[in-house]
Parts: structure tokens; C-alpha cells; sequence
């Protein structure tokens, strides 16, 4: 008897882990991303927002970075640079040119993603002296 039920207990246990490892990936996937991202670095905030309507496969779309500094003023910068890619895929890392928008301390992105599925867009900026890196989750549709 002591010998059936080990026999029987570990293929339960093993059915158990898989059934557990795979509810955990697919309940991360299905989690809604945020729709914009924020960090606070000392003096200053730094917001990477995704655009409206949701982001699609092989489709251009706006992503807009604001900085500004404790008190909500716009703040200026001396370098920012964006890159996405998709975590755990091997189809490359990509850059999106900023450029500013009409109003103070906003610029604006043009990201296309390759594919569908999740993404990360990662603002790097230099205010001062000092190098901020925000990573905002983005996930990409069919168009």
C-alpha cells in the first residue's frame, strides 16, 4: 500500500506544478498594462504615455514623454533617447526618434512594432548631470 501511493502522489504532484506554472504565465499575460508609465527621480517626474487607441503590428504609433519637475513645471533635457523590444524574443532591439511638441518639457515618439505582443518602450534621458531611465509595458494588436 505505502509503495502504490508514493507511486500514485508523485505523478499528482508533477500534474500539480505544470497546471500552476502555466495558471501563473497565462494570468501575467492576461494583466492590462498601464497606459503610462512615471517615475520620480529626485527633483524632477518623468512620464512615458501610450497613445489612445492601442498599439498595433507593423503600425505607427505616438508615444509622448513629459518631464517636469516636483512643482508640475515643464522641465528641459539634455538628451533623450528611446528604445523598444520585446522581452524574451530575439526579433532585435529598435529606436524611435523624439522630437518636441508644442508644449513644454512634452516630446513625441513614433514606435512601430514588428509583431504582436508585449512590449517595453524605455526612455533614457540626461537632465543635469544625472541619467534617468523609465520602461513603460506596451502590448502591440492586430491592426
Amino acid at each position: 500500500m505505502g509503495s502504490l501511493l508514493k507511486r500514485a502522489i508523485r505523478p499528482m504532484a508533477l500534474v500539480a506544478a505544470v497546471g500552476l506554472a502555466l495558471w501563473y504565465v497565462y494570468s501575467s499575460r492576461a494583466s492590462a498594462l498601464p497606459a503610462e508609465s512615471s517615475k520620480l527621480d529626485g527633483e524632477y517626474r518623468i512620464t512615458v504615455r501610450s497613445p489612445a487607441r492601442s498599439a498595433a503590428a507593423l503600425e505607427p504609433s505616438r508615444f509622448v514623454v513629459e518631464i517636469a519637475d516636483r512643482s508640475g513645471m515643464p522641465a528641459s533635457i539634455g538628451r533623450l533617447t528611446l528604445k523598444y523590444w520585446m522581452p524574451g524574443m530575439f526579433c532585435g532591439m529598435f529606436t524611435a526618434e523624439a522630437e518636441r511638441t508644442g508644449r513644454a518639457g512634452a516630446y513625441a515618439a513614433t514606435v512601430i512594432p514588428v509583431m504582436t505582443g508585449r512590449w517595453v518602450l524605455e526612455a533614457r534621458m540626461t537632465i543635469g548631470e544625472k541619467e534617468v531611465v523609465v520602461r513603460h509595458p506596451f502590448e502591440a494588436g492586430r491592426s
